[in-house]
């Protein structure tokens, strides 16, 4: 029981690094100038500057990481009986 409570946490805690991730990324990609400053897409968006926008992806990235390690290692035996039983047949 105490391991899929702790399952629980780790998925929610990834679900949100996911979100977190992603959207940075979008922010990141689509919102900045990649190159020269002043050229093409916008220096600022929503009022901030894209060194304001790059430790929060960095960071959930990096804790996302660590979570899908131990998601891992929770469902190890489940991966060893899965990839056995592909095999098998």
């Amino acid at each position: 029981m105490m391991k899929n409570k702790l399952n629980y946490w780790i998925d929610m805690a990834l679900v949100i690094c996911l979100i977190v991730v992603a959207t940075t990324g979008l922010v990141l990609y689509f919102a900045f100038v990649s190159g020269a400053p002043g050229q093409g897409r916008s220096i600022t968006f929503l009022g901030t500057y894209k060194s304001s926008w790059l430790p929060w992806h960095t960071y959930f990235g990096l804790t996302m990481i660590v979570l899908m390690i131990l998601h891992l290692v929770l469902h190890l035996k489940w991966l060893t009986i899965m990839t056995l039983n592909m095999f098998k047949k």
